[in-house]
């Protein structure tokens, strides 16, 4: 039997899945760490679970540090397995939704970015830019720009600019305010979503471009955004020729190849 690990580390929770390539064998989660805490995370869980190496081990996060965040998580986890696969965690959404099949994702989270494949296996990414040089649309964007918009932060009572870079995390807290605003009824906040579900359409748009896809377009939302009814209806209405495709496997077990 081949031992097959697939690990979603998330903002908040660290879900994984054991399975030998055809069905779960078992799940877990707890709470979330920081990428470099990942593998005592994991080597408890192995243990309570009385194994100690893996066939593979697929790991999908977020706040990863990039190629070299990624390159050194990949050498942690090493003695954890054979073989060790650590990618961006819209990658391995990217397969709950679709698996090896084309298809677009679409996040919109405290981040925001799209990713698609196309029916000859090509890929191509939009966005996920971070904070500081992208995430239009996003949560930490939607917080961002309410919290500069005085008038709308008086409406809404929103923390000011100072407090929000002041906070423990700034980025989280900045982000957490995007469900009010989006529930919000004024003109100011209305145009705010509307230019949401602009930079949300763009990108979904982008990642499309130049790549084999059938007709409609098989599309999965992805993220917290996504709950708020009215953001989803603005970017649907945006896209064009789209099929909405949800999740076939939650990503923990998408990564563990199921």
């Amino acid at each position: 039997m081949t031992a097959r690990l697939g690990v979603d580390l998330g903002a908040t929770w660290l879900r994984a899945c054991l399975s030998d390539g055809t069905r779960a064998l078992w799940t877990e989660r707890t709470r979330a760490t920081a990428w470099r805490d990942a593998p005592a995370a994991l080597r408890a869980i192995l243990k309570r679970r009385g194994l100690r190496h893996m066939d593979e081990l697929t790991l999908g996060g977020t706040r990863l540090g990039g190629e070299k965040g990624r390159a050194a998580l990949t050498k942690l986890l090493k003695p954890l397995a054979t073989l060790v696969d650590v990618v961006p965690d819209f990658e391995i959404a990217h397969r709950a939704a679709f698996g090896s099949g084309p298809g677009v994702l679409l996040v919109a989270s405290t981040g925001s970015v799209a990713f698609a494949r196309g029916a000859d296996g090509k890929s191509r990414r939009a966005g996920g830019y971070g904070p500081l040089l992208g995430d239009e649309g996003s949560g930490f964007w939607l917080g961002k720009m309410a919290a500069l918009d005085a008038p709308l932060r008086r409406e809404l009572r929103l923390p000011g600019p100072l407090a929000l870079a002041h906070a423990d995390d700034p980025v989280r807290a900045t982000a957490a305010l995007a469900p009010k605003i989006l529930r919000a009824r004024s003109a100011r906040a209305r145009r705010l979503r509307e230019d949401a579900a602009d930079y949300l359409a763009a990108l979904a748009a982008e990642a499309a471009k130049e790549l084999v896809l059938p007709r409609p377009i098989p599309l999965a939302l992805h993220g917290g955004l996504f709950q708020d009814a009215g953001l989803k209806k603005a970017v649907l209405r945006r896209l064009r020729e789209v099929v909405l495709v949800a999740p076939r496997v939650s990503a923990e077990r998408a990564a563990a190849g199921l």
